[in-house]
């Protein structure tokens, strides 16, 4: 079945005349009254009382019905595609690791919602080895990963920078020796986080052997049993300062562990991204832009 030919059709039961569907549709009589014939040969009824003025079977009023709900879809599809409209019916699947969901996203949802209400998403949390691999096979449109460095073979927007710290419990020294670091556990989430790197790049800058780490599934569990002294952790401030725990643990700069980047990781032909990955990537731009803005003036 053609749409041409549910065009057509609908023409000739708006117009009542087979000679006038073909003047406004700019063809002949014979091509209009071919597509209706082949319509009613596919379907296996009868559309049109041909009378003057033509008028719709029972049958052809159902079609009708069908045949507005499936241009309508047609014009919505190519709407979309042209990026002038939002694609309602598939939400972007966005991916996160767990800081940056639990600080930074809640802000960035809220103004997406203001700004395009009907803007529809889903997100799902995992280690940034996990979420690279899931953008690399098309399960996420895009994921929000940390790294030092853009991933190599996709695209990248840098979108904040993350100090870490190590936190401990406030019943350990101040100044934590080699000696503490070696007796004491790490917490962290299990291998492909980016941040359970960073204790290895810790530990190697005091010639210390790779942490002995406990693995949780939950960051408010980390931070709850780094306050009650079953180990170390090591993560971004911004999420520390927040945490329900905050006042329980202690804070500690690390030298050596400096900044950690966060990306927005794409695919990197974007003619491969659906619709909504643009509309959202445009709302990151602007975000990032008034951001920087701010920074400037407060600088």
């Amino acid at each position: 079945m053609q749409i041409k030919s549910l065009e057509i059709f609908m023409m000739v039961v708006k117009l009542g005349s087979f000679s006038e569907a073909a003047k406004v549709l700019h063809t002949v009589q014979s091509n209009v009254t071919s597509h209706i014939k082949k319509l009613e040969t596919e379907l296996m009824v009868e559309l049109l009382h041909r009378q003057n003025p033509i008028q719709p079977t029972r049958a052809g009023i159902q079609l009708y019905s069908y045949a507005e709900k499936m241009l309508d879809l047609q014009q919505e599809l190519l709407d979309t595609f042209c990026n002038t409209q939002l694609a309602t019916r598939c939400p972007l699947e966005i991916g996160s690791m767990e800081t940056t969901a639990a600080v930074r996203l809640p802000t960035l949802f809220r103004d997406l919602q203001q700004s395009t209400p009907d803007f529809p998403f889903s997100l799902s949390t995992a280690p940034s080895r996990q979420l690279i691999d899931w953008v690399k096979a098309s399960k996420l449109d895009c994921a929000f990963v940390a790294n030092h460095r853009p991933i190599e073979g996709m695209f990248n927007f840098h979108i904040w920078t993350e100090k870490l710290v190590l936190i401990s419990s406030k019943k350990a020294p101040q100044q934590l020796s080699k000696q503490d670091l070696l007796q004491k556990k790490f917490i962290a989430f299990k291998q492909g986080c980016t941040y359970r790197k960073a204790i290895d790049s810790f530990l190697s800058s005091y010639h210390l052997p790779a942490a002995n780490i406990i693995e949780m599934g939950s960051l408010d569990g980390i931070v709850s049993c780094v306050s009650l002294d079953v180990g170390l952790a090591i993560l971004p401030m911004s999420y520390v300062q927040q945490s329900h725990f905050a006042h329980q643990v202690q804070i500690h700069d690390i030298e050596l562990a400096e900044e950690m980047n966060t990306y927005l990781i794409a695919d990197q032909d974007k003619s491969k991204w659906a619709t909504n990955m643009h509309h959202f990537f445009e709302h990151l731009q602007k975000m990032a832009y008034s951001n920087a803005n701010i920074e400037a003036v407060c600088g």
